[in-house]
């Protein structure tokens, strides 16, 4: 007789690393980056948001975790269980899958009650619709507010090249002859600090969703050689900044934060720094290239910036739960932006 025991954590430093990060990384093959021990701790040291974290023991051994925060809905006094920002929170499990999924998903329907009005599983990974049929006979929705622009890169720089639009090409050959040259350069506290000032005035400039210096902080503390940090330079002087996060678990190059310099932009340093992260991520014998999320609008820049290199673009697709009336009435009313809120784009908009 199969023993399920579930349990709900208020921290990730209540249960164990290496148990947690196995499943995340190796036995669920649903899993990422951010979803592990080290992303989730970060982002409770730089946040202090309550978690809900959920984990699931088959006679002792843990088989099925679920990562989670409370989230307040702006501008209601109620809250949702959802992902850090940015990242994912899918139900990642290792045996008995029907069984397990089950455990887990009455933990969560426990949690939601109250001010607690509802629940949204943002998966990492396709794989993660195996789940889609069970998600749905629990009360679930699947939208898609947002979409991943995702390029191959197992194959060389000259072939990747091929894929870029006619536009990019002449940028880049633009930005050659005007001697703009990118390159990546070490993750340290003063390089974090330094970039950190430069990301928040370019989420200023174009009033985008960005990060804290607190939390870079908390990542440079937790997952430091998950990170990578390109520069552009023009003359010598620095011209922008791309951070991107290794996600191991999907054999990704995550193109995560943008900094740019307005000043520069007639120089396309943009273009330049994604081609020396492109080309960097080739080197390193990632699988693929992920751009970050982006509103899915042909007539929005950033979607047209990533639709220029060629990538595909993926849906993000979020399985929501709202299980009070008043919560529905709020949905139906116009709180799509709000639970957009609970999970924005990971990455601001690029300019050029």
């Amino acid at each position: 007789m199969t023993d399920l025991t579930t349990s709900v954590h208020r921290s990730i430093t209540g249960v164990k690393q290496g148990e947690w990060n196995a499943i995340v990384a190796q036995q669920s093959e649903t899993g990422s980056v951010f979803e592990r021990y080290e992303w989730l701790k970060a982002y409770e040291d730089a946040t202090d948001s309550p978690a809900r974290h959920v984990q699931v023991r088959k006679n002792g051994t843990l088989v099925g975790v679920h990562p989670l925060f409370v989230r307040s809905l702006p501008g209601t006094p109620f809250r949702f269980l959802g992902p850090a920002r940015p990242g994912s929170n899918g139900a990642m499990i290792a045996t008995d899958e029907a069984a397990v999924f089950g455990a887990i998903a009455d933990a969560v329907e426990e949690l939601t009650a109250g001010r607690t009005v509802g629940h949204l599983l943002k998966p990492a990974s396709s794989r993660s619709l195996r789940y889609a049929t069970r998600l749905r006979e629990r009360g679930y929705y699947p939208s898609v507010r947002d979409c991943q622009f995702v390029l191959d890169i197992d194959r060389p720089w000259e072939a990747v090249a091929e894929d870029l639009s006619q536009k990019k090409r002449r940028n880049l050959r633009k930005a050659d002859e005007a001697g703009v040259t990118a390159t990546d350069v070490p993750v340290t506290p003063e390089s974090i600090e330094t970039f950190a000032d430069r990301h928040a005035e370019h989420m200023a400039r174009i009033d985008g969703d960005g990060t804290s210096l607190s939390f870079l902080r908390a990542l440079l503390a937790n997952v430091g050689d998950r990170l990578k940090l390109f520069r552009a330079s023009v003359d010598g002087d620095p011209a922008g900044e791309l951070l991107a996060v290794l996600d191991d678990e999907r054999d990704c190059l995550f193109l995560l934060f943008p900094a740019y310099d307005p000043t520069n932009f007639e120089h396309f340093p943009s273009e330049v720094l994604y081609r020396a992260a492109i080309r960097w991520g080739i080197d390193a014998g990632y699988e693929t290239c992920n751009f970050g999320e982006t509103t899915p609008a042909f007539d929005d820049g950033t979607f047209s910036f990533k639709t220029d290199f060629g990538g595909q673009a993926v849906p993000t697709t979020r399985w929501e739960r709202i299980d009070s009336l008043v919560g529905r009435v709020l949905y139906l009313l116009g709180s799509d932006r709000a639970v957009a809120h609970l999970s924005p784009s990971a990455a601001g908009g690029q300019g050029d």
